[in-house]
């Protein structure tokens, strides 16, 4: 028989509701899920409702209690304690919130209600709280926890140690300190208690143990402030920025801080992330009795380089300051406010102060000079240095920088070489000077003084590699000459003689290659080849830098190249990779150090030039590498193969450096020949240069641009040529200047000059021809523009016409009379004279 039930309606309803509130308590929503909860507690009392309502209060007071908002989450696990069956989840946490927030009344209530187990078992943390709550300024805690607990009796304990502690009685404490289990909700009273005991008797101790106590740990800042006793000046300040004003003030008081002291550790304290230059000046000059005059006077000085708007406060504090400090202070300030130009001037007074006092200031004046060389042009820092040889004559770095600049900067080898015997004479037993006279005897072919130099350094440095490469290098240079020479029978005995200095592989392997050219022409032809190509191959892991040297070492003893190089692998369409090149500028170097003459070496290069210019356009070298190639090129003067890799290295970096590389190399490093428009980029990409802070570039085009002005002097050019240059006889009518402005006064050419400066530091020299095409009155096709653009004497003619109209001046000729005078084909196109 079918009973048939009658629909439920509302039961489906709250099992529907009850599904959506077990949905939203899986995700977190503990507001949302509680509010159903309390509605269909409303229709019917259901105990797994009622628990699932309570923990929803105690969720949400959870993450009240995270986000700091404390008083809610009271409120919230007191709603969860009215509805949850015991035990009741973190009643630890509710009673810290309590304390927390000052509710003592209702926190002593709950404390009231803990038991034994609990406090010694389950709620350590909040054991460790209490403890700490009733050895401060809550003691009342005490009375309400069970009295028969671990916790009291340790608690019995520690009031002990206190007493032994106030008694000053060590032992006493160690001894009840040992009673003190490791897990006890007081162990970290142990090192706070026995640090205060070492001081002041160890304070190294006392730093060991309060060190000790975890980051953690509620005791943590009571051993800050312990540490912070034990620290002097600076540290302890530093200390004291993160104790609490009460624990600061205490502390000062036990150091024996006076109320003064207090006052400027307070004011430090509150304003120690804003310690700005003048806050620091004025603080100094307000607290000056606790510093004493003398302290601040020298801090002050100090202070000025980075505040000088103090310095009227400085002079009513303290008067005038001597003339060395005074100077010295606002050289200071100039190189602190990048005014380097300004600061020699007042070094300059400090050393005539400092002369002024007698020769015990000798040293300070050398040190001064050479700081003065920090912010100096080369050849102006090298003039500072020895200017302090003056005054110490016996620096060793000086001595040092000065030759160093003469190798690589000065153009004049003499001075080079008297630097150097000053050097020997001053030093005859110093490596580095050593290093140079070996280099220097080497390229000027002295390869007997050169061994000489190199067997000193062998006596000081028995494993210097350098002079052993130059014994080396001086036996095979002495053994080609006799091959040269056909003194065939010393040859063999000037190459043995080398065996015991051939340390490595690549020593041996010159020998080798020695000894395979010696075969080669004297006796074995076809034995000398092989051993030439065996030797070769073992000195160099790239094919081309086999070649190279075999090309290097055929051209030195007048040999055919084809024949040397004819077993070797061969290089058609090779691309040099770049541990190639990098090898190719190894092995330059290295004939250069050994005085291998650039004819030579440049002959060499030129073999492998098409193979060479391949590989820079197709290998993706990186900047370093190119650069040090550039170099190369430059200390060779191979400007074909410079302007190759300048102008590729250019299309991939715009630098000042590559800017550089390719006027220099168009103008094959002559003065004479760079024109107007490339000697302003330089000073445009001199000005990039220091912009980028690079310091190398910059000397290279400050150096360049020097030479350029001592063949031509910018401002005076114009006069120069009619006072200096007389073209020839039967050329006259054929000098664009004289034909065009010749008839000029000299005042106005003098006015047109001195504007033309002017014009073209506001102006590139694209601006003025840009300007100078504009005021033609027969229009000028762009390939004519980029013609006349081209021609250097066009290009000073147009200037000189932009200078006199800038003037309103009227000369009596127009744009289109120069460009007409140019224009004219039976005219010759002749270069500027000092271009």
């Amino acid at each position: 028989m079918n009973i048939v039930r009658p629909s439920d309606d509302s039961s489906l309803s709250h099992t529907a509701l009850e599904q959506k509130a077990s949905a939203h308590f899986l995700a977190h929503r503990f507001k949302e899920a509680s509010d159903i909860y309390k509605e269909l507690l409303k229709h019917s009392e259901n105990a797994s409702w009622r628990q699932q309502l309570a923990q929803c209060y105690l969720q949400r007071a959870l993450n009240f209690a995270v986000k700091g908002q404390i008083k809610e989450a009271v409120i919230l696990w007191e709603n969860y304690a009215e509805l949850a069956e015991p035990p009741l989840a973190n009643f630890d946490d509710y009673i810290v919130w309590l304390l927390s927030t000052k509710n003592i009344k209702k926190a002593l209530a709950a404390i009231a209600l803990l038991t034994k187990e609990q406090l010694d078992e389950k709620y350590s943390d909040l054991a460790v709280f209490l403890g700490v709550l009733i050895l401060t300024d809550q003691p009342v805690i005490a009375e309400q926890l069970p009295q028969d607990s671990v916790f009291i009796m340790h608690l019995g304990l520690i009031r002990e140690a206190l007493t032994a502690c106030r008694e000053n009685n060590p032992v006493q404490l160690d001894a009840v300190l040992k009673k003190l289990p490791f897990r006890s909700a007081f162990r970290d009273l142990r090192p706070l208690l026995k640090g205060l005991m070492a001081i002041p008797a160890s304070i190294e101790q006392a730093r060991e143990l309060l060190s000790k106590l975890p980051e953690k740990s509620p005791y943590r800042a009571a051993a800050d402030a312990l540490l912070a006793y034990t620290q002097e000046g600076k540290d302890f300040t530093d200390s004291a920025l993160y104790l609490e004003p009460l624990q600061r003030k205490i502390i000062a008081k036990a150091k024996g801080l006076g109320n003064k002291e207090l006052e400027l550790l307070d004011t430090l304290c509150q304003n120690h992330s804003r310690l700005t230059d003048k806050f620091k000046f004025d603080l100094a000059i307000r607290y000056r009795a606790l510093f004493g005059d003398d302290s601040v006077k020298r801090f002050c000085q100090a202070m000025l380089l980075n505040y000088p708007a103090g310095r009227k406060d400085y002079l009513k504090h303290f008067g005038s300051a001597n003339p060395f400090e005074e100077h010295r202070i606002k050289a200071l300030l100039c190189e602190h406010n990048q005014m380097k130009d300004d600061a020699g001037p007042h070094w300059r007074q400090c050393i005539e102060a400092l002369k002024n006092q007698g020769q015990q200031n000798d040293r300070k004046i050398a040190l001064i000079l050479r700081h003065m060389t920090g912010v100096a042009l080369p050849e102006d820092a090298v003039t500072l240095l020895v200017e302090s040889l003056n005054y110490d004559p016996d620096d060793r770095d000086s001595f040092l920088k000065i030759l160093k600049y003469y190798d690589e900067h000065a153009p004049d080898p003499a001075e080079y070489q008297r630097w150097l015997d000053v050097c020997l004479k001053q030093f005859p037993r110093d490596t580095d000077f050593l290093t140079f006279a070996i280099k220097a005897s080497s390229q000027k072919k002295a390869f007997k003084k050169a061994s000489q130099y190199a067997k000193v350094l062998l006596k000081i440095d028995p494993v210097n590699t350098l002079a052993k490469q130059s014994l080396v290098s001086s036996h095979l240079a002495h053994a080609r000459k006799l091959i040269k020479t056909k003194k065939y029978h010393l040859v063999d005995k000037e190459i043995q003689s080398v065996g015991k200095l051939l340390a490595d592989k690549k020593m041996r392997a010159k020998a080798e290659l020695m000894r395979g050219f010696f075969e080669l022409i004297a006796e074995d032809k076809q034995l000398g080849l092989q051993k030439i190509a065996d030797a070769l191959q073992k000195l160099n892991a790239d094919p081309l830098a086999m070649h190279f040297q075999a090309t290097i070492e055929a051209l030195l003893l007048d040999l055919p190249v084809a024949t040397v190089t004819r077993q070797l692998p061969p290089i058609k369409d090779y691309l040099l990779p770049a541990q190639g090149l990098s090898s190719l500028i190894r092995l330059i170097k290295q004939y250069d150090e050994q005085g291998c003459e650039f004819t030579i070496l440049i002959k060499a290069l030129d073999k492998f030039k098409k193979l060479i210019k391949m590989s820079v356009e197709q290998q993706d070298y990186t900047e370093a590498l190119l650069l040090e190639w550039s170099q190369v090129l430059v200390s060779l003067q191979h400007f074909e193969l410079l302007r190759h890799c300048a102008k590729l290295a250019l299309g991939r970096w715009h630098k000042p450096v590559w800017r550089y590389y390719k006027i220099y190399a168009g103008a094959n490093g002559s003065p004479a020949r760079v024109d107007m428009l490339d000697f302003y980029r330089l000073k445009d990409s001199l000005d990039d240069a220091l912009r980028e802070n690079d310091q190398r570039t910059a000397q290279l085009i400050r150096r360049f641009i020097a030479e350029i002005e001592n063949f031509l002097n910018p401002l005076s050019f114009i006069e120069d040529l009619f006072d200096q240059y007389e073209p020839y006889e039967d050329d006259d009518e054929d000098d664009a200047i004289t034909h065009l402005f010749g008839y000029l006064s000299d005042s106005d050419l003098q006015k047109i000059t001195k504007k033309l400066a002017s014009v073209m530091k506001q102006n590139t020299p694209d601006q003025v021809l840009a300007f100078c095409f504009s005021q033609c009155r027969k229009k000028i096709s762009p390939f004519s523009q980029d013609f006349l653009a081209n021609d250097q004497l066009f290009v000073t003619c147009a200037a000189l016409f932009y200078a006199a109209y800038e003037l309103q001046m009227d000369i009596g000729i127009t744009m289109d009379d120069i460009v007409a005078y140019f224009d004219e084909s039976d005219l010759p196109k002749s270069s500027f004279p000092f271009f």
